[in-house]
């Protein structure tokens, strides 16, 4: 006896889901509750509606993230619009017809809802307290300067006395020697030559003469000795001061200019930040904004729970009996495949067994 199919169902019909295959509805499922088409085409609507919001804010806040124009990244509007439309059709389109089930398949779309509160909330904040934020970012900037530019001068400045105490020492240096020739000379000539000078009251180059004489030599002789090194020093200091007064200016321009360029996502969000404890009421405001986003964002989600809970979700069961019925279907392929086989599987093993009494000359019975 062959293989029978009992099954009387005929094609299935299908309708056009339109706007309600955006709300997870199905045309073949459609067909059979015409009723729901309704609230889903609406509620995709809304879905189509609020993907194209959150694209747009997507894109705002990209703008803030990269502290660029939003002409450069509307890039971001697409794509964003697109996924964001694709998620909320798989979140709905999973709704069955058991409540806890739906509960909690919830959480982590709004555990999603919050994320996305947060991502593109905070930078939109930036955008409406951009005044503020631009005043506290100028404000900040200057003390940041300031607190730069003191740290790199005192750096620099003390390594500049540093070198200017050398050469200050090397000057003294070289005056005391000087004023020691100059002092001795005077000395060895106004004791040669002037009575009321010498000590001996005699004119001529006595003793007190030759040993003035010999001390100015002396220092003469060691100021030229020393002479060489002092300069040495001096310019080598000359040369470390002009190095580090340049080092210095170009530090402090570059520092200046990097600290005036810092105001990018992270920057913004702290000086907002500052204004909210200056501020109790933006505090307040920010939070109230992020959670109407939320709300916003979870209308979709809130209308369907609200659909199954007080119709009792005649979409989700009809589409719960669909998939039974398509697990009859599959079931009764299954025990085909399993009647096949083992009809196959029989035969194999009857020829098999015709095959060996054959081949060892038993006659087969009659």
């Amino acid at each position: 006896m062959g293989w029978t199919d009992d099954s009387n169902a005929g094609p299935r019909r299908r309708t056009r889901a339109g706007w309600a295959w955006l709300a997870g509805g199905d045309g073949y499922i459609l067909a059979t509750v015409p009723s729901e088409a309704g609230f889903l085409n609406g509620l995709g609507m809304w879905v189509a509606g609020m993907a194209v919001v959150s694209g747009f804010a997507m894109t705002v806040a990209a703008a803030q993230w990269w502290s660029t124009s939003i002409t450069s990244v509307l890039w971001v509007l697409p794509v964003w619009t697109v996924l964001y439309a694709l998620i909320e059709r798989l979140v709905l389109k999973s709704f069955g017809t058991s409540r806890a089930w739906n509960l909690v398949i919830s959480v982590p779309r709004l555990a999603l809802s919050l994320a996305i509160a947060l991502v593109v909330g905070l930078p939109m904040a930036q955008v409406i307290y951009s005044g503020s934020i631009n005043d506290q970012l100028s404000k900040t900037t200057a003390e940041r300067v300031q607190q730069a530019t003191g740290e790199i001068t005192h750096t620099y400045e003390t390594k500049i006395a540093a070198a200017q105490k050398q050469i200050a020492t090397a000057r003294t240096q070289e005056a005391s020697l000087q004023r020691q020739v100059t002092n001795n000379t005077f000395l060895s000539q106004c004791e040669a030559g002037e009575t009321s000078c010498s000590q001996t009251h005699k004119t001529g180059c006595g003793p007190y003469c030759k040993r003035d004489a010999a001390r100015a030599a002396a220092a003469a002789a060691a100021l030229k000795k020393a002479q060489p090194g002092l300069d040495a020093t001096i310019a080598a200091a000359q040369g470390k001061i002009a190095l580090w007064r340049a080092t210095e200016k170009a530090q402090l321009a570059d520092r200046v200019a990097t600290i005036k360029a810092d105001r990018d996502f992270l920057a913004r969000q702290a000086a907002l930040e500052r204004v909210e404890r200056a501020s109790p009421a933006v505090t307040k405001y920010v939070e109230f904004f992020l959670a109407f986003l939320i709300a916003i964002d979870l209308v979709a989600l809130v209308l369907k729970l609200t659909h199954l809970f007080s119709t009792g979700g005649a979409y989700e069961r009809s589409a719960a009996a669909l998939r039974a019925t398509d697990v009859v279907e599959a079931h009764r392929l299954e025990e085909r495949a399993r009647v096949m086989t083992k009809r196959i599987t029989l035969e194999a093993r009857a020829e098999e067994e015709a095959d060996e009494l054959r081949i060892r000359g038993v006659a087969a019975p009659v």
